[in-house]
């Protein structure tokens, strides 16, 4: 199931009918094969249908490592992100991530995970998709996976995985590999696998 961190941050209510997104043991590129995506660098708000800003702020950035011998800072594959919300009751919650980006069939993509708040030892985490896109003035629109298009396609035999029926929806567990993840994505429309309203995040600054 997905974490409740991320129920009150990456999806909107529209995107969350079955109450899930699809996990996955793998990624859908792998931090060697994985692309650099610089337009997304940079801080967002996210704001209502009706223009008003939702208490909420995101912070991309990828992570860079300094090199024994002096040199400049290398920028990773590993896109780092931060949200900073501010409830109505009072108080502040931030919640950490990490992703892949990668570029599959004409469209980019998100393979991230939601980091524990306190590091350790702990089973691997799962992975979770998402398809984004970034208009010319930097504003950023996210679509989750679509849980039961997943589903359907573990059930047709497309996928390895298992979907396990819960009351409140599907639980759906991909197994398979980091390569028929991308061609199953890369050949498959977009709208079915990844549909529903966008959220939308509105660039501040980099």
């Amino acid at each position: 199931m997905l974490p409740q961190h991320l129920l009150s941050t990456l999806c909107l209510a529209a995107l969350l009918l079955a109450g899930c997104l699809p996990e996955s043991k793998f990624p859908l590129s792998t931090p060697s094969t994985s692309v650099i995506d610089p337009r997304l660098e940079g801080a967002y708000v996210q704001r209502d249908k009706d223009g008003k800003d939702n208490p909420g702020f995101w912070h991309f950035h990828y992570r860079g490592v300094h090199a024994d011998s002096g040199a400049p800072v290398r920028t990773t594959t590993w896109l780092e992100v931060l949200t900073v919300e501010h409830p109505k009751n009072g108080g502040l919650n931030t919640n950490r991530y990490e992703a892949l980006t990668t570029h599959l069939g004409g469209h980019d993509y998100l393979s991230f995970i939601e980091l524990p708040d306190k590091p350790g030892k702990s089973k691997q985490l799962p992975y979770s998709f998402a398809r984004y896109d970034v208009n010319w003035r930097g504003d950023l629109r996210v679509w989750v996976a679509d849980n039961a298009a997943f589903a359907a396609a573990i059930k047709a035999g497309h996928l390895r995985g298992k979907v396990t029926h819960g009351k409140f929806g599907d639980t759906v567990e991909l197994t398979d590999t980091t390569e028929h993840l991308a061609a199953f994505i890369a050949a498959g429309d977009p709208k079915v696998l990844f549909g529903g309203e966008p959220m939308i995040m509105h660039h501040l600054a980099r």
